[in-house]
């Protein structure tokens, strides 16, 4: 395991694929009874709640991930014997 593509992984599968689709999909649905819209945040120190809460739960769940997938699948942790 290389610590680069680890943190690339957390990164990508957690905080962009989970963390922040996840933080916009609830915001959306706290929003919808005029319909389903992006969010409206009211302040900037609104936003920057918001981002900093799913980016650190994005991440946990992206270390989880990684975690999970380096105990579970051992192809990625063998190397191919050549003879």
């Amino acid at each position: 395991m290389q610590t680069d593509s680890k943190w690339s992984f957390i990164l990508v599968r957690g905080v962009f694929f989970w963390g922040y689709p996840t933080g916009l999909i609830g915001k959306s649905i706290e929003l919808s009874p005029p319909g389903l819209h992006l969010p409206r945040f009211g302040s900037g120190t609104e936003v920057a709640i918001f981002l900093t809460i799913w980016t650190i739960a994005g991440a946990a769940f992206g270390a989880w991930m990684w975690h999970r997938r380096s105990t579970e699948d051992p192809v990625h942790e063998t190397t191919v014997d050549p003879s």
